[in-house]
């Protein structure tokens, strides 16, 4: 299914985000109708760096090819702030089409940026981001493919210059808009009522709780949002797990305390399909 049509089907998308090609394939057979690449599960996977704007649009776009390589659901990326200039987001656009990702998301802050959950900040003039928005929107070969306009201003004017930077992207070609900030249930509902495009939001993460509670489903569809993004779900999850198993496997020395936390090898050869290509090799021998 076309990532345009899953958003006229569906009335709110969870997408847990995936920080490599196996977890978004459990997230696929988990049931979940896309697989979301996040920045942040990419820097720390791929390079082992915290989440300061560090990948270059090569290993970000190598690994979204790979995972709309084995998944069958639309590929949607974090993109960043475009990687550099006016031409350096028409190439990323580019780039991101010929992988087969879907959708990709970019946002207004300065090059290099930062994960929204950091202070310091930056944002460009909301309409020279407006114009790289354009650009995107323009360097797109499918008509399919979604930009996604990004906004981080709420630390710079609030809700009210939140929307109006959002409309303003809207206007010159986002076909989504999305906060990159955590709010309360009453300003999604006023975001989902002034801002002009279906919007992409993200879930918080438990210490920021405090800011944004842990909105169930149900919540959620009050809102009116239309994607819901868990960046930080699978990632922190996979950290936790293999923190826990490898230090009781240096203090036992033995496995036997941490067999219930482990992928028995069906389990593992199940979410990598290890029996289609077997079988693809076995018909070509």
């Amino acid at each position: 299914m076309r990532f345009r049509e899953l958003l006229d089907k569906e009335e709110v998308i969870i997408a847990p985000a995936a920080y490599d090609v196996v977890s978004a394939q459990i997230i696929e057979k988990a049931g979940f109708p896309l697989a979301y690449l996040t920045g942040l599960g990419n820097e720390a996977s791929d390079l082992g760096y915290p989440d300061l704007g560090l990948t270059t649009v090569t290993e970000i776009v190598r690994k979204a090819g790979n995972i709309a390589g084995v998944v069958n659901v639309p590929v949607v990326c974090d993109a960043d702030t475009g990687f550099g200039g006016g031409l350096n987001i028409c190439r990323t656009v580019r780039m991101f089409e010929a992988a087969g990702v879907s959708a990709i998301h970019l946002e207004d802050q300065t090059f290099p940026k930062r994960c929204a959950a950091l202070r310091g900040k930056r944002l460009i003039d909301a309409e020279q981001f407006a114009r790289r928005i354009r650009t995107a929107a323009d360097a797109r070969k499918n008509g399919d493919f979604v930009v996604i306009a990004r906004t981080d201003s709420k630390v710079v004017g609030g809700i009210d210059e939140a929307i109006r930077r959002l409309n303003m992207y809207i206007e010159n070609g986002a076909d989504m808009a999305m906060v990159g900030d955590l709010y309360t249930f009453d300003q999604y509902l006023r975001l989902v009522r002034e801002v002009r495009a279906p919007l992409v939001v993200c879930a918080a993460d438990p210490e920021h709780f405090f800011i944004q509670p842990d909105f169930t489903l149900d919540q959620w569809k009050q809102t009116g949002v239309k994607m819901v993004l868990y960046w930080y779900l699978p990632l922190f999850a996979a950290m936790k797990a293999v923190e826990r198993v490898v230090v009781s496997l240096k203090e036992t020395g033995s496995i036997k305390e941490i067999m219930d936390d482990l992928f028995t090898y069906k389990e593992y050869a199940k979410a990598l399909d290890l029996d289609k290509w077997l079988k693809i090799d076995e018909q070509s021998a």
